[in-house]
């Protein structure tokens, strides 16, 4: 190699590492951003499906609180004890006397557990019940020096209580009041509920709940799965906090006066990066969802995480690339040189491995010319050998399809002798009769004229036969067109004396006109040794009450032709192995085993079809399958 060939060498190298170098560089600037781009995209992802969850739960919250005031109100301990109450109180105010309290107390008294439990139950603060008509506060399970107070008192004048009673009687239907300070409940906050009890389909009362911070406290203060700085908010239209009702709702503590939750509480949607609400000026990303209550409560869910801790692992991990960037730029160096040094070394010795190679392949082609003349020869062989067995398995197939034939020939020969045999029958008779008016002097010329039709058409009955049995075994290997139902009944034809012989009934109800091109003869073949199958099945196994059904069924291109027999069936331990060849169910001088292996051939490789067997109904079922549109070809 020249010096400038070798310069040339070792500064592609060099070349290559500043590349690497750059792209490493370039990769892991864009893997960073991808990355932050990521994780911030999974931050949102995970504080909307969080804003999401809570959100729901809030109203859950909500929806059972309101449908068990809705059930309470109806509930026979109510009805009762309002009617009692407003009965006492009609009493009163007839006579023109004062409402005691002991005497409420006192009516009261039989529902007391009942109610007392019930906001224990379900976690009610109070409960209250307010006269719709008067406005007197005639229950209460707290702050007793309420009750029998008018709440058109100027006392609860700006109270929530009023408020609820108010709303409820005006819209009838329950109703929620935001969170304020309320005098029945000793000046902390409180959420109240009120909802219409109705008595006869008239307005009697207003019962209020007041409703506990607990439930909405335990949904907000979840934080499992959460990072150090997730936190989740509810703001109300007022934009203070709604986590638990002991805010201080007249200062500014828990205040979230944003420009988002401005937003939000218009009723949009959001999520994006704002400066933390309390005063620290810290980004967060933020995603914010209004709830809307009842129609009465519109509130504003926030989930907000610090953007310091969203990006706290795309730093660890700009920090890692870095690092694993620049082992691998001093891995790639070592690499590099140790490729140049692996390079002089190897092309040291590439002349002599070339040389080597030369002479080998020499060496290989001079053995491969030598031994291809035998693999000639023997491919030449194995040619041969296969020729002589495809020509052994054709012979054995046409002495396999001869013996079938041989075997219905002789099946054939017993079904001509007894059709023969009612007319010769017949013609014997007319013989003997015709002898008989001839000794006696009594043959007309109109008898003999009888004699000659009857004896005509019992002779050409006779000669029918012959005719059938002839084209039967008239061979022809070239496709005709002909109509399946008609090679059905010529197949039956010569089966039938057979069949009434042995008492079986064939019921055939191949009717359809379909016409195929195909081997007719060979399909009537087909026929006739299912035919004698079930024949043979039934003399063994069924011999009073011998049933064959033959059908054709059409399937968009194929038609389908099924014969069942209720000859007992097969074993289904053997039923895999009837189409092999010589393999037979009957004795040895009954069967030849052959019938069925040469119609499965016929069938599906010399007509194209299938021939599938199984049992049913006490019986076997044959099923031949041939294609219409073989008639086009």
């Amino acid at each position: 190699m020249t010096l400038q060939a070798k310069k040339i060498h070792i500064g592609i190298p060099i070349v290559l590492i500043l590349i690497i170098s750059l792209l490493v560089a370039l990769l892991s600037h864009v893997s960073i951003n991808k990355t932050k781009n990521l994780l911030v995209f999974k931050s949102y992802s995970k504080l909307t499906t969080s804003r999401d969850i809570k959100k729901q739960q809030v109203i859950n919250f909500f929806s059972e609180r309101i449908s068990n005031i809705k059930v309470l109100a109806k509930s026979s301990d109510i009805t009762i004890l309002i009617n009692t109450l407003n009965n006492y109180l009609q009493v009163n105010s007839k006579e023109q006397r004062s409402v005691k309290k002991c005497s409420i107390k006192k009516i009261v008294s039989p529902h007391e557990n009942f109610l007392l439990n019930y906001s224990k139950e379900y976690g009610y603060m109070n409960m209250l019940i307010i006269c719709s008509r008067t406005g007197k506060i005639i229950y209460t399970q707290k702050q007793t020096d309420i009750l029998g107070k008018t709440i058109k008192n100027t006392l609860f004048k700006e109270s929530g209580l009023r408020e609820v009673w108010e709303k409820t009687i005006k819209l009838k239907r329950v109703v929620l009041a935001d969170i304020k300070a309320h005098k029945e409940s000793e000046s902390e906050p409180a959420m109240l509920m009120g909802a219409p009890i109705y008595i006869d389909g008239k307005l009697k009362s207003v019962l209020i709940l007041q409703i506990s911070d607990v439930g909405l406290s335990e949904i907000m203060n979840f934080r499992e799965g959460y990072g150090k700085t997730q936190e989740d908010y509810l703001v109300g239209s007022d934009n203070l906090m709604r986590n638990n009702y002991i805010c201080p709702l007249n200062s500014t503590n828990g205040k979230c006066d944003t420009e988002v939750t401005l937003e939000v509480l218009e009723g949009r949607v959001v999520h994006k990066i704002v400066k933390s609400y309390s005063g620290n000026g810290n980004p967060v990303l933020s995603a914010y969802s209004p709830i809307n209550i009842n129609k009465d409560l519109q509130w504003a869910i926030l989930s907000e995480i610090d953007e310091k801790e969203v990006l706290i692992v795309p730093n660890k991990i700009k920090d890692t690339i870095i690092l694993y960037s620049l082992l691998f730029i001093v891995i790639i160096i070592a690499i590099i040189l140790f490729i140049i040094y692996k390079v002089f070394k190897y092309e040291q010795t590439e002349a002599k491995k070339s040389q080597d190679m030369y002479q080998n392949l020499r060496k290989i082609n001079k053995e491969l010319s030598e031994s291809e003349y035998e693999v000639i020869l023997k491919n030449e062989k194995l040619e041969i050998k296969v020729d002589e067995e495809i020509t052994k398995n054709k012979e054995n197939q046409e002495l396999l399809f001869q013996q079938s034939k041989m075997a219905s020939m002789g099946e054939m020969i017993g079904n001509i002798a007894h059709q023969w045999r009612q007319p010769l029958n017949a013609l014997s008779a007319l013989n003997v009769g015709l002898s008989m008016k001839y000794d006696a002097g009594k043959l007309s010329k109109y008898e003999m004229i009888q004699f000659k039709e009857k004896s005509n058409h019992l002779v050409q009955r006779m000669s029918s036969t012959i005719d059938d049995f002839r084209n039967f075994f008239y061979p022809n290997k070239e496709r005709e067109l002909f109509r399946v139902d008609k090679a059905i009944d010529e197949a039956i034809n010569f089966i039938n004396s057979a069949y009434s012989i042995n008492n079986i009934k064939l019921i055939n109800y191949s009717s359809s006109k379909i016409e195929i091109k195909n081997h007719r003869n060979e399909l009537i073949q087909v026929l006739l040794n299912i035919f004698n199958n079930s024949k043979d099945a039934i003399k063994e196994f069924n011999p009073e009450n011998g049933v064959v059904i033959v059908d054709i069924h059409l399937f968009q291109e194929n038609i389908e032709i099924t014969i069942q027999d209720n000859g007992g069936g097969i074993k289904q331990e053997i039923i895999d192995r009837v189409f092999e060849p010589y393999f037979t169910t009957k004795f040895k001088d009954d069967g030849t085993g052959i019938g069925l292996y040469m119609s499965k051939m016929i069938i599906e490789e010399s007509m194209n079809g299938k021939l599938r067997l199984e049992n049913r109904e006490n019986g076997v079922l044959v099923t031949i399958q041939l294609s219409i549109r073989q008639k086009h070809l």
